[in-house]
């Protein structure tokens, strides 16, 4: 049996998809729940208490069914919203560009060459060093305006990857003003 000796294999990658941490996805959908169940416990208390004035408690009664089915078919599709919204927006690295794409039903695309990147920096606080996601920033010199990734799982990682990606000139000559 012959032994891979080569410690330089590598894996080629024609570009990176990012999405925001699932962290978040999680949260959205446990607040929906929580929701769900606070309106339904409401619900019940207010009727089973007597609360309602009589003549409003039976009317409010029969509705019962109809009452907890709208809140079923509410609480399914704000989860694929949140579900849809998460699969749908995305940030694609390039070796040239990085591309945020997003949108499922209107699709919105953002294009940002790599040359036009003057600075890029991560933002990070205790919790997202905890649950491992962050904010990376960039500021794109010819739009004039900071683009962010907005809480996007191990942003350290993909900081690093746009850092090696964007052209050594633009940082050289940063480095030489600073020096005069």
């Amino acid at each position: 049996m012959a032994k891979n000796t080569n410690n330089d294999s590598k894996i080629c990658v024609g570009h990176i998809n990012i999405r925001q941490s699932i962290f978040f996805v999680m949260l959205k959908l446990l607040v929906l729940d929580m929701m769900a169940t606070i309106l339904a416990a409401s619900y019940l208390y207010l009727v089973l208490n007597n609360i309602i004035p009589e003549i409003f408690n039976h009317a409010i009664r029969s509705y019962n069914l109809i009452y907890f089915l709208m809140l079923f078919f509410i609480k399914i599709f704000l989860t694929l919203y949140i579900i849809m919204a998460w699969v749908n927006e995305y940030y694609e690295i390039w070796p040239d560009f990085i591309w945020h794409k997003r949108g499922f039903i209107i699709k919105y695309e953002e294009k940002h060459p790599l040359a036009h990147i003057r600075s890029i920096k991560i933002e990070q606080g205790v919790l997202g060093r905890f649950f491992g996601y962050g904010t990376i920033i960039i500021y794109n010199w010819y739009l004039k305006r900071y683009t962010y990734m907005y809480l996007i799982h191990n942003p350290v990682k993909y900081f690093h990857i746009i850092e090696s990606l964007i052209p050594k000139t633009e940082r050289e000559k940063e480095i030489f003003q600073e020096i005069d």
